[in-house]
């Protein structure tokens, strides 16, 4: 434990990059897009190697044809977000606009059912069901709009995240200088 103590500084500076990341994020909303695209797109290319290495080199289990067809759909998926970064950034505030409008309609549906069941607090998710609707068809139907919702909150992430990293690493320095 004292060991691992005396490298606060590092969850010191991991904190002041993620502030700083943060700060670029929501200063540069369409840059961070493209990056995030670029790094879905990576991560599906590499899932989709790995789930096709995985179900043809182990034993042929049951399902081992599901596996390959997954791992052959996100190879695909991982090829077409980075043959056209621009155009997969232009695409994503749409997919996320239309599956916060669904998420919307479940939970607008979902109030119903709880006033069936008798909670009293159903309006509450009746009324958040209708602006998760709106919100999305905002983030539909305006690109700026949605990239910048988009990156407003992974930008919100960053910098809670390293708030919270700087947080711990001075905990961390005053329990070292105590021990």
């Amino acid at each position: 434990m004292k060991e691992a103590l005396k490298y606060w500084w590092l969850v010191l500076i991991k904190g002041i990059i993620l502030i700083l990341l943060s700060f670029f994020v929501l200063g540069n909303p369409v840059g961070a897009l493209m990056g995030l695209v670029l790094y879905i797109g990576i991560a599906t290319l590499a899932t989709g190697i790995f789930l096709i290495i995985a179900s043809l080199s182990g034993p042929k289990e049951e399902n081992w044809g599901w596996r390959l067809a997954e791992g052959i759909i996100d190879l695909i998926f991982g090829f077409v977000l980075l043959s056209n970064p621009g155009i997969s950034a232009a695409v994503l505030p749409f997919v996320v606009g239309f599956w916060v409008i669904f998420s919307g309609i479940l939970t607008f549906v979902g109030s119903f059912t709880a006033k069936k069941e008798g909670d009293s607090s159903w309006w509450m998710n009746l009324i958040g069901g209708l602006l998760t609707i709106f919100i999305g068809y905002i983030i539909t139907n305006n690109f700026f709009a949605g990239a910048v919702a988009i990156t407003f909150w992974i930008g919100l992430g960053f910098f809670i995240a390293g708030a919270i990293s700087i947080s711990a690493s001075l905990g961390m320095r005053k329990l070292m200088k105590a021990a």
